[in-house]
């Protein structure tokens, strides 16, 4: 088994600090909090704070979070929730494929559904819209990394913040937002839907009750997505400076290279394509030499499925990597890999 020694991909495991509290998690934790006995109360209490610990760091009001045990799901109910009588939506060409989904269902109900383009650069064509249309507009790529400026005033916003986290918080207002754990090195399957006070949202699914969202989400592992985030926020962040250093060498080693994120993105995200090589060939050949990354589509079942992301901005799919770089990725790491790339490049052209 070879022994991965700089882990670019998107999914990370949770820091130490973390693991090491996650038994004492479940043991504060496995109580449902809405009974009246002394331990459902204490973790009442618990979820409370964590509640405020979130929004804190999300910059909203605890009473506008909702927590749901699946992400994905959080796109209907942000999505749908919003979507009133007469409503269009409006969605672009590199968003995720769940909202692809919900916008299919959507129009396949009747409703006006646009797709909107978007540049080379992956910059959204803004269109006009009412204030009765609802617009899903991603704060940044969960591929490229590029970011998007502030929509036009006028229609309602659901933000797709699961990629950007912490990293990018909304600029502009919104209705809802969805968050996932993930974007910040927390456990898989806690979503953080946010829906901000003055929204005219209602619950899309059948529902008998007062209840927003279905309350299936871990609390053991919602305490340690907290943990997670607090932990995440306090560590050195030099990607930006370990990106560029990925950035220069490509440019400098490495022919026939486009690189897809481009001035504006985030620093922990990187995408590029190397013509003259099949990605998963150099997926594995990298994987040999110790370092994993991810190719394909970020947002599909199949990871080695093409990017739509990249067809919609026009740029090169085959021989596309994916880099995440995450803060525990050091200097040497990146020398590492950077030599680790060019002689695989170099292998597979037949150089």
């Amino acid at each position: 088994m070879v022994r991965i020694t700089g882990d670019f991909q998107r999914e990370s495991a949770l820091d130490s600090a973390t693991t090491d509290l996650l038994k004492e998690f479940f043991a504060k934790g496995w109580p449902d909090p809405t009974k009246l006995n002394k331990v459902s109360r204490q973790a009442a209490i618990l979820l409370q704070e964590v509640r405020e610990s979130f929004a804190k760091s999300l910059n909203v009001r605890s009473d506008e979070i909702e927590f749901i045990g699946e992400p994905d799901l959080g796109f209907q109910l942000g999505i749908q929730g919003l979507l009133k009588s007469g409503s269009k939506l409006l969605y672009s060409a590199i968003d995720r494929q769940r909202v692809f989904a919900v916008a299919s269902f959507e129009k396949n109900a009747g409703r006006i559904v646009t797709q909107l383009p978007v540049n080379n650069n992956g910059v959204i064509t803004q269109s006009q819209a009412t204030d009765n249309d609802l617009l899903v507009w991603q704060v940044a790529n969960g591929e490229t990394g590029n970011t998007q400026l502030s929509p036009n005033t006028g229609p309602m916003v659901f933000a797709d913040c699961t990629s950007s986290g912490v990293d990018l918080l909304p600029k502009f207002d919104y209705q809802t937002a969805l968050f996932d754990s993930t974007s910040w090195a927390g456990p898989a399957g806690i979503g953080i839907l946010v829906i901000k006070s003055n929204a005219k949202w209602s619950n899309p699914l059948p529902h008998n009750d007062l209840s927003r969202t279905p309350t299936t989400y871990s609390l053991p592992l919602l305490l340690a997505s907290a943990v997670s985030l607090e932990n995440y926020l306090a560590q050195i962040d030099n990607r930006s400076k370990l990106k560029q250093e990925i950035i220069s060498f490509i440019t400098e080693q490495i022919t026939d290279v486009d690189i897809a994120s481009g001035s504006n993105s985030l620093s922990k995200f990187l995408s590029i394509s190397i013509k003259g090589v099949e990605a998963d060939r150099l997926l594995l050949d990298l994987e040999e030499k110790g370092f994993a990354v991810d190719s394909g589509s970020a947002c599909k079942s199949a990871d080695m499925q093409p990017s739509h992301v990249l067809a919609a901005m026009g740029r090169p799919i085959a021989g596309n990597i994916r880099l995440t770089i995450h803060k525990k990725i050091t200097e040497q790491i990146v020398k590492e890999f950077c030599i680790a790339l060019y002689t695989s490049v170099a292998k597979l052209r037949g150089n």
